[in-house]
């Protein structure tokens, strides 16, 4: 549904003819794999397999590990705090991963969720410097495009068993916000503030999406504060912001 609506966007504004180079377009079509292919692929079977708050915490690791691709593919200068801060970001993994009794499809579910997070920095890190050569709205409506067609083999037999007319408006309008609001408009969003930004000040804004999420899940009775949660969610927290303030 986001690709359709990006689709339709990008033909009504004619943000989808661009002049790419076939090395641009393989690029394209990796940020299509990293940044939704694999990225919700891993997040749903994550979120499946394990607790919202869990999933939204391990995914707030993608500005450290950001920071480490970075470093890695542009030789960005990654100092003594953002170090600090990297390792105390994956300290407070360890806490809610290794916290209490874990079944094997709880810790299944954290290991999907992480990697969910590495899925969308790399989405991040490969993706800024192509949008010095196209818009936005270009990157992102053909990333969606290509991100979103090996999921429909996965996606279409689950389709069919769905009772279409028994659902809730409700329910509706969550679909609705998923994919218009979320993907469409999220992603959207998300490059074209890299375009006009260094990564590190974009990337540390995602901190807030753990904050949020646990803070919803308790409040919906999804999950229940314990103290490794709490130390783990200060940890991964204050790592990120370290690392962002660095």
């Amino acid at each position: 549904m986001a690709a359709l609506l990006l689709g339709a966007v990008g033909l009504a504004t004619g943000a989808l003819r661009v002049s790419l180079t076939s090395r641009d377009w393989a690029v394209v079509v990796l940020l299509g794999i990293f940044g939704n292919t694999l990225f919700h692929s891993l997040l749903v079977l994550g979120v499946h397999r394990t607790s919202p708050g869990h999933a939204a915490l391990l995914v707030a690791l993608s500005p450290v590990l950001a920071a480490l691709l970075a470093r890695l593919f542009y030789g960005e200068p990654v100092g003594r705090r953002r170090v600090i801060g990297i390792a105390l970001g994956f300290v407070g993994v360890a806490l809610i991963v290794l916290r209490g009794t874990h079944s094997a499809a709880s810790l299944l579910g954290d290991v999907l969720a992480l990697g969910a997070s590495l899925a969308w920095a790399l989405y991040t890190v490969v993706g800024k410097p192509l949008l010095r050569r196209a818009t936005p709205l270009a990157v992102t409506t053909w990333a969606t495009i290509l991100g979103a067609l090996p999921l429909l083999p996965l996606g279409l037999p689950g389709l069919r068993e769905v009772r279409w007319a028994a659902l809730a408006p409700g329910q509706w309008f969550l679909l609705a916000y998923l994919s218009a609001g979320t993907i469409a408009l999220g992603n959207l969003l998300w490059y074209v503030a890299l375009a006009r930004t260094a990564t590190a000040r974009v990337v540390g804004f995602s901190f807030l999406i753990p904050l949020l999420a646990t803070t919803i899940a308790v409040l919906a009775g999804q999950e229940t504060l314990s103290p490794g949660l709490v130390l783990g969610a200060l940890a991964v927290l204050g790592g990120v912001a370290l690392a962002h303030r660095a």
